[in-house]
């Protein structure tokens, strides 16, 4: 008789990430079952990725691929079609596994067998400025797509699980959409086709950001031109939209609440560059969706 405790596939996508998939790898230890199973994609990394994978290999049950070709949903799915567990994790290269992350969602899936399921993603590193912004945007993000009591219209897949086969049933994520915001699309096709997305605050990972004003815009650029493509291509209802007033109130409120703690803990510089960066952000995020293709 099978075993009503579902199995799992994690898939993890990396590139020349080696020492953020070493803390990645070892955050599953100890989580993962003999019945369960990593597939790591590697996208043709030329540092010490593979020397990570093989010494986690003799910990844990890693299967690793080596993709020199295609982006972000040629590689999903090619991990999809590698998996062969009942359930299928998504949990990005540069994010760290709590504790319980497998053993709840393990819970969460045998309680509704049916849905797919948006884990929690706390950024860190704790009092870099731009992480800390990255987490304020991340939870605006969760809370400005919920629609009724716990159940969202998108999905994240830095932090999501879903069965196999409704994956296989939606055919997997879009290829055409090679530069970004696949997760977002696929999330709502799901919705499209009766699949609910329950947003479970237990269910947790740290994910890495971005430390540095480069990497902080060049990243806000990039979700920028991929949500303008993305609207290009969604019907009107479904559309993420430039300016939306409940997550601009959200924003405005986080940056006045930031702003006024650093004030208070004497963090000067801080408290003179957060303003800057949110006009930057802002500025940047406008030019974005207007020229995403």
């Amino acid at each position: 008789m099978k075993s009503s405790i579902p199995t799992l596939s994690v898939i993890t996508l990396t590139k020349n990430r080696a020492g953020l998939l070493s803390l990645n790898l070892a955050s599953l230890e100890g989580q993962i079952t003999p019945r369960d199973e990593i597939v790591v994609i590697d996208n043709g990394s030329t540092d010490a990725t593979r020397t990570v994978i093989r010494s986690f290999q003799k910990k844990l049950p890693i299967r690793a691929y080596r993709m020199t070709r295609g982006k972000y949903p040629h590689l999903y799915n090619a991990g999809i079609r590698r998996a062969t567990k009942d359930i299928i994790v998504f949990l990005d290269d540069d994010c760290i596994a709590s504790p319980t992350f497998l053993a709840r969602i393990r819970r969460a899936h045998a309680a509704r067998p049916t849905v797919a399921i948006q884990g929690m993603t706390h950024s860190i590193p704790k009092g870099n400025i731009y992480a800390e912004i990255m987490g304020d945007h991340y939870r605006h993000f969760i809370a400005t797509n919920t629609i009724g009591e716990s159940s969202l219209r998108i999905l994240d897949n830095k932090n999501a699980s879903i069965p196999r086969s409704l994956i296989v049933s939606v055919d997997g994520f879009c290829e055409d959409l090679d530069c970004g915001s696949e997760d977002i699309e696929f999330g709502i096709r799901l919705r499209s086709r009766g699949v609910a997305i329950r947003f479970d605050p237990s269910i947790v990972a740290y994910h890495h950001e971005r430390t540095t004003y480069r990497e902080f815009v060049t990243q806000h650029l990039r979700f920028a031109r991929c949500e303008g493509h993305l609207d290009r291509l969604l019907p009107p209802g479904e559309r993420m939209g430039l300016v939306r007033m409940d997550k601009l109130v959200r924003q405005l409120h986080s940056a006045y609440t930031r702003e006024y703690s650093y004030i208070r803990t004497g963090k000067i510089k801080e408290a003179v560059i957060l303003p800057l960066l949110y006009i930057v952000m802002a500025c940047i995020r406008i030019f974005g969706y207007i020229t995403g293709s």
